[in-house]
C-alpha cells in the first residue's frame, strides 16, 4: 500500500485538476493520498468525489503557510473525519484576498524593476490561491524564460519579492487544530538556517515530514527528532504537476508506517 500525505491541484499552484490528480495517482499505483493545497481548501470536496469515482480514498488536507523569524514554515494540516473545521474556512477566505493583492503587487514590482512582461487577468484566474508557483510559470510563458531563469524573480532576494504571511508557527498550529486536524511540519529540509530549524521543531506539532522527495532531505536525520519529540512520521512528495516538484506517489508511507497517522485522523484504512 502506497500512501502519499502532500499533494496540490490547480486550486492553488499545482497543475492538475482534482480528478487529473487522481488519475496520475491510479497511474503510479498511489492508494491514498491526500490534497494538501496551499491555504485552501476549496478543492478538496471534488477530490474525494474523483477519488470514489475512479477507486482512490482521499483524505482532505491544507497547507499553512507560516513564518519564523524570516524563514517560511509551512505546515500540512490533515483533517479528523474528512470534515474541515471552521476556523481553517475563515482563514482560507481571508487569505485568498491577501494573495490576490500580493500577486498584484509582485507582478507590477516585476514589470517596474525587470521589465517582465505579464497578464494580470490570466494570472488571477489560474487558480483560486494565486502562488509563487503560478507566478513563476506565468512569466515563463510570457518572457520565453527557462524555470531557472525565471525562478530567480520569484525568490525573497529579487526587487519583486513580497512576503507571503504573517502568521505565526505557533498561530498556525493553534488554528489548525481548533479546526479539527493535525499539524504537520512539511518538508522540513528546505529550512535554510540549521539554527531556527532547531528552534522550529521545538513548537508544539503533530507530526513532521520525515520522507520528503527532494535530495536535500535526510530522513534519518528527520525520524530521530520525530522519535525525541514524539512527533508522528508522514510522507510527501508535493506533487505539483510540474518539473519543478516530485510525481506523486514518490514519497510515501507503506500500511504499517501510516497506521498513527490514519488513527490520529480517524481513518479507517
Amino acid at each position: 500500500m502506497k500512501i502519499d500525505l502532500h499533494n496540490h491541484t490547480n486550486y492553488s499552484d499545482g497543475i492538475y485538476s482534482p480528478e487529473e490528480l487522481v488519475l496520475r495517482a491510479k497511474k503510479n499505483n498511489v492508494d491514498i493520498f491526500a490534497l494538501t493545497d496551499h491555504d485552501t481548501i476549496s478543492g478538496v470536496d471534488e477530490c474525494v468525489k474523483m477519488g470514489e469515482k475512479h477507486g482512490l480514498r482521499v483524505i482532505k488536507g491544507c497547507e499553512v503557510s507560516s513564518s519564523y523569524k524570516g524563514e517560511t514554515v509551512h505546515i500540512v494540516a490533515l483533517f479528523k473525519d474528512n470534515i474541515v473545521g471552521d476556523e481553517i474556512k475563515e482563514y482560507a477566505k481571508s487569505f485568498k484576498e491577501a494573495r490576490r493583492i500580493r500577486a498584484i503587487k509582485m507582478m507590477e514590482n516585476m514589470g517596474k524593476y525587470y521589465n517582465l512582461k505579464y497578464n494580470l487577468d490570466e494570472l488571477l484566474n489560474s487558480a483560486h490561491v494565486v502562488t509563487r508557483g503560478n507566478m513563476l510559470r506565468h512569466i515563463m510563458k510570457y518572457n520565453n524564460l527557462s524555470l531557472d531563469e525565471a525562478r530567480i524573480y520569484i525568490l525573497p532576494e529579487s526587487k519583486a519579492y513580497i512576503p507571503s504571511t504573517d502568521i505565526t508557527v505557533p498561530d498556525s498550529i493553534k488554528m489548525i487544530k481548533n479546526s479539527n486536524a493535525i499539524a504537520i511540519f512539511a518538508h522540513p529540509c528546505l529550512i535554510k538556517s540549521e539554527e531556527k530549524l532547531k528552534e522550529i521543531i521545538e513548537f508544539d506539532f503533530d507530526g513532521i515530514e520525515v520522507r520528503y522527495a527532494n535530495p536535500k532531505n535526510n530522513e534519518e536525520y528527520f525520524r530521530n527528532i520525530a522519535k525525541r519529540r514524539g512527533f508522528l512520521m508522514s510522507a510527501g512528495s508535493d506533487c505539483h504537476g510540474d518539473n519543478s516538484h516530485a510525481d506523486i506517489g514518490s514519497a510515501t508511507l507503506d500500511y504499517d508506517e501510516f497506521l498513527p497517522i490514519a488513527k490520529a485522523i480517524n481513518f479507517k484504512i
